[in-house]
Order: C-alpha cells, then structure tokens, then sequence
C-alpha cells in the first residue's frame, strides 16, 4: 500500500509494498554489481587457478586444483544469479516484476476510470 505522496507503506498483514519505480532501480542496481564485479571476478579465477598450477606438483596439489575449480564454478554461479543473462538471475525477476506490476496498476486505473472513479484513488496508483 502507497500514502499519499506514493511512498511504500507496511499492509496490515506485515507484507511489504514496493513501487515498479523501486524494483526497476533495484534491477539497475543488480545490473551494475554485476558489472562491476567481472573484472574482480576473472581476478579471482586466475589467481586460484594459478595457485592450484603452481602447486599441483606438491602433497596439496590435487585438492588446490579442487579447490581452485570449485571457486571458480562458484563465482561464476553468482555473477550470473547476480544478473548474467538469463531468465533466473535477479535483475531479470526485478524487470519481470516491475514490468508486471506497472500492468496490473495500469489494468487498475483503466478499470476505475471505466467505472466512472479517480484512478489515484486506492491502494495503487501511479
């Protein structure tokens, strides 16, 4: 639920309300973690990687190989639930559910004004 400046207000039940304004600044947001994460991320993978290729002929050799390949699938795995394409990540939900809820709100105000009534008035409004 929005006041009346449209600010998110807490819902009787305890739920939160966020603005279509709100969750596309949030899926910006994601967008430039993502981006800005690459470059300390591919940093990441060659320092493992090197450091599992410096030791491989030691005692602990096959386990920094392990180790240096499971990091690197694991940071690989969060840039892209971060937002590296595809339709799982979170920028791609953000989007999604700001696109949906800017429709709903839209449907709401057509049928209010259909209905001969002030499309701000109610919960939603834009």
């Amino acid at each position: 639920m929005f006041d009346q400046q449209g600010e998110c207000r807490a819902m009787p039940n305890g739920a939160i309300s966020v603005t279509p304004g709100e969750l596309g600044a949030a899926a910006r947001a994601a967008d430039a973690i993502h981006q800005d994460l690459q470059q300390p991320i591919a940093a990441a993978r060659r320092d493992i990687e090197a450091a599992g290729t410096a030791l491989k002929s030691w005692h602990i050799g096959p386990d920094m190989e392990r180790a240096a390949h499971d990091w690197g699938m694991a940071l690989d795995e969060l840039s892209k639930r971060i937002g590296g394409g595809g339709p799982k990540n979170a920028t791609s939900g953000l989007r999604r559910t700001a696109d949906g809820h800017e429709y709903s709100e839209s449907l709401r105000n057509q049928e209010r004004i259909i209905a001969g009534r002030d499309p701000s008035e109610g919960e939603f409004h834009s």
